[in-house]
């Protein structure tokens, strides 16, 4: 049964993600202006501070940063859902504007270079932290109807982060930090 559940509300997740991801994709025909806007607050912001890493310190950035978001996305299921939804839907949003943002100005093949390889790991641990969000929201709803324990069943949500989110985030890390600024530099040199 738990799995099941699982699978239904990392399928869920997974439509929320792509639906707001091609939200955000089309909003840039609409708005470039904005998207100029949201590309250099993020250079600012993230992209410039860990440019400035070595790749071991890099790739401990980038599994901290990922590890908060994840955890925003499973512990955001306390509040019965909402913040994970809209953790999940921003970054929809945001990921599509940013992909075809750079689609535009790099290529398709830039910026598949530049996701895929970690993507294939970061993409489904977010996926699955919200799917667990949403279990712990339905768990919460169970225990105030009279119909469940939300405590016991957050200690197996826990294991599933433990075991299957950790660990993707942490591949994801290393081959972000180690990895794929060498398949985009191969890329962007046309090798």
């Amino acid at each position: 049964m738990f799995d099941k559940k699982l699978s239904y509300s990392i399928s869920f997740s997974l439509v929320i993600f792509v639906v707001f991801l091609a939200i955000g994709a089309l909003t840039i025909g609409q708005n470039s202006g904005s998207a100029e806007t949201l590309i250099q607050a993020l250079n600012d912001d993230l992209f410039s501070y860990i440019n400035e890493q070595d790749s071991a310190t890099m790739a401990v950035t980038l599994f901290i940063n990922n590890l908060e978001a994840s955890i925003l996305l499973f512990i955001g299921g306390a509040t019965f859902g909402v913040v994970t939804l809209i953790v999940l839907l921003t970054n929809g949003v945001i990921i599509g504007f940013v992909l075809e943002y750079a689609a535009k100005a790099q290529g398709v093949a830039a910026v598949a270079a530049g996701i895929i390889p970690h993507g294939i790991f970061e993409i489904p641990a977010f996926i699955i932290s919200s799917g667990l969000g949403f279990l712990l929201a339905e768990s919460l709803w169970m225990e105030y109807k009279g119909m469940d324990d939300a405590a016991e069943y957050a200690g197996k949500l826990a294991k599933v982060f433990l075991m299957i989110v950790i660990p993707l985030l942490a591949a994801a890390a290393i081959i972000e930090a180690f990895i794929t600024p060498q398949i985009i530099d191969l890329v962007v040199q046309g090798v």
